[in-house]
């Protein structure tokens, strides 16, 4: 009897074994939901996809480029900055049950050289991007293809084709890197899921001198800490604007930055579109739309 039991233990104990391999064995459903990496210039990138409930309850279907760098190598956000560069671009006319693709951007940094200010990343980087499916119960043929420069001492431009079919089902996943990306992206001022400690905009005031230069001063308020503080000025059309300075500090956790505006055109153009800025900390960043003062 004794030996019975031992023998049912050790085959037991081989079962157990055997599966846990097996489950080691199995891909992840982050892999699952990934394309194989595509060699670049200095880079390489890699396809992601997956979905989640969005706050009305539907599906939010993401696609999403990893892009990683060798140390010392950099790639751009949407405004590259006053020294220039390539912002990344998608092409996704060959896909099919799509009818848009809306590229999102994480938080970015401010990189100063001997060229003068970029806007961007270093190491490695995830860009979400929304699709919009004509049929949601139909797979999508997705044909992508993402144009960005890198950059050392020059920038050089890169790009990554990818072509996959992506099933109902594998909406139905969410990757670990897709999932962080997407979560730290900057959140839009008066969004109710709005953490108190991103950064808000206090006040913006403009300032003319005599010779004719104008600029914009912007108060910014960091309940969170001023750690990793920035300020990235767009106008509302999308068209970048200078680079911003910070100049003064009028309270403990409020950032007084100067936005230079470069010529009368630019300014009665801010007057049409409004400003679109991006502020960054390390608490997390926000977005706010505002009507130039």
């Amino acid at each position: 009897m004794k030996q019975v039991s031992r023998s049912f233990c050790a085959i037991t104990a081989c079962c157990l074994l055997a599966f846990g391999l097996l489950l080691l064995a199995r891909p992840a459903a982050a892999e699952i939901n990934a394309t194989a990496w595509v060699d670049g210039h200095n880079s390489r990138a890699r396809l992601l996809f997956g979905g989640r409930p969005g706050p009305d309850g539907e599906i939010e279907r993401f696609a999403a480029i990893e892009i990683e760098m060798p140390p010392g190598w950099k790639t751009y956000w949407r405004q590259p900055g006053s020294a220039g560069g390539i912002p990344p671009t998608l092409v996704w006319s060959g896909s099919t049950n799509l009818t848009n693709v809306v590229l999102r951007f994480p938080p970015p940094s401010r990189f100063v050289d001997s060229t003068g200010h970029t806007i961007g990343y270093k190491k490695t980087v995830v860009l979400p991007a929304r699709l919009y499916l004509t049929d949601p119960g139909r797979p999508v043929e997705l044909d992508l293809k993402i144009f960005f420069g890198v950059c050392r001492d020059i920038c050089i431009p890169a790009e990554a084709s990818f072509r996959t079919t992506i099933h109902p089902r594998q909406f139905m996943h969410w990757p670990p890197a897709l999932s962080q990306a997407a979560d730290n992206l900057p959140v839009a001022e008066g969004n109710s899921s709005q953490d108190p400690s991103l950064p808000t905009v206090q006040r913006i005031m403009p300032v003319a001198r005599s010779d004719g230069d104008r600029a914009l001063l912007v108060d910014v308020r960091f309940p969170g800490g001023t750690s990793g503080a920035d300020l990235f000025a767009e106008r509302g059309d999308g068209m970048g604007l200078a680079m911003t300075e910070a100049v003064a500090r009028p309270a403990p956790d409020v950032i007084r930055f100067r936005l230079p505006v470069t010529s009368a055109a630019e300014w009665a153009k801010l007057g049409e579109t409004g400003l679109v800025l991006t502020i960054v900390s390390d608490q997390g960043a926000s977005t706010v739309r505002r009507a130039r003062p």
